[in-house]
């Protein structure tokens, strides 16, 4: 973003709050529902979001706890509606869902954007201070020095409020550069590649795939991997499937967890991402933006990290193909991502083969 649509985003949008919160909400509730992608799972997802929800309201992270609450509202409240399967739904699914929205997220969702049009109006009306200020000491003409040195101090003051609010606001819209996706930080015990391995060891020697979840935790805003759940599956030497998915699903809401990606083998391959692996993880992506697809090659002693770039993911969602066909090589779809490790361990649940 440049300077001049940074300077309008600060004009238009700290000056009038209201404005301010619509583009805000606006832009984090922006969601389409994806009719390939099955209901069932957007309808299991939708644990995990209120989760991670009110994990950031227990930590008195308001703002993001706004956010997910208004996602769930209104991904559960209407897109789901829809969905081209949405007649079909479990009906106890969607009582449970109104239960969750009406005692639950309705109410948290309107104290907090009460909360947050509170914090927006205050700093629009420090923006109307320091603009009157301003326009006092451009009026000063009495000591030239003194002048010079007033304008000098509450310019600096003036240029470092206005720096933070800009990147305040750019973070609400969602143009943060912190992250060159605006992704929260995930990290990857350093011995989970080894032990997965470990466990994947008498498939390898088959020219089997395996594959594992990856689930964890969120806290002060970054994502950590505790587990890794080994689902009952059915494997080839070029391709790996979960079986019983709603076993696997309790197994992780029992454990209160948060699915944050995938593992799997390459056993006689290198570590890439196959046409099957691209569809795959645009399952994992569309729920969790930050989620990750570790791909493990014993045999050439590779273990990479891939994550959809915004190019593979807008492609995947409109590709209709299944099985192994071709995609775009440029520009790339995928992209290796690194520095996710940190010392702790990882722990197993349910290991099936």
């Amino acid at each position: 973003m440049n300077s001049n649509s940074q300077l309008n985003t600060y004009t238009d949008l700290v000056s009038d709050p209201e404005l301010r919160f619509r583009k805000f909400f606006d832009f984090n509730t922006k969601i389409e529902i994806d009719p390939k992608y099955n209901i069932e799972k957007y309808i299991r997802s939708g644990r995990q979001i209120l989760r991670m929800a009110d994990v950031y309201f227990s930590e008195h992270d308001y703002l993001h706890a706004f956010i997910l609450y208004s996602r769930f509202a209104v991904l559960y409240g209407h897109c789901l509606k829809t969905h081209p399967e949405y007649s079909k739904c479990n009906k106890a699914d969607i009582l449970e869902i109104n239960r969750e929205l009406n005692t639950i997220v309705f109410p948290k969702a309107e104290k907090l954007k009460l909360y947050i049009k509170e914090i927006f109006s205050n700093e629009a009306k420090e923006h109307q201070r320091m603009l009157a200020e301003q326009k006092i000491i451009d009026k000063l003409n009495n000591n030239e020095q003194e002048k010079n040195k007033i304008l000098a101090q509450n310019e600096h003051e003036f240029n470092n409020f206005k720096e933070n609010l800009i990147n305040d606001i750019v973070s609400d819209i969602g143009q943060s550069s912190n992250s060159k996706y605006n992704f929260r930080k995930i990290i990857l015990p350093n011995d989970s590649i080894d032990k997965f391995l470990e466990k994947a060891y008498a498939n390898t020697m088959q020219n089997v795939e395996t594959c594992g979840i990856l689930a964890g935790q969120l806290t002060q805003n970054k994502f950590f991997i505790s587990h890794v759940v080994i689902p009952k599956q059915k494997g080839t030497s070029d391709t790996c499937s979960t079986q019983n998915e709603n076993e696997l699903c309790q197994v992780i809401d029992q454990n209160n967890l948060i699915t944050l990606g995938w593992i799997h083998t390459h056993p006689s391959q290198t570590a890439f991402l196959s046409s099957i692996d691209l569809h795959t993880h645009y399952g994992y992506q569309l729920m969790i933006p930050e989620a990750i697809a570790i791909v493990c090659a014993p045999s050439y002693n590779q273990n990479s990290i891939f994550v959809l770039n915004p190019d593979g993911f807008k492609e995947i969602s409109q590709c209709g193909l299944s099985g192994f066909h071709p995609h775009s090589k440029i520009p790339q779809l995928f992209e290796v991502k690194k520095n996710f490790f940190q010392l702790f361990l990882i722990k197993f649940l349910n290991i099936y083969f």
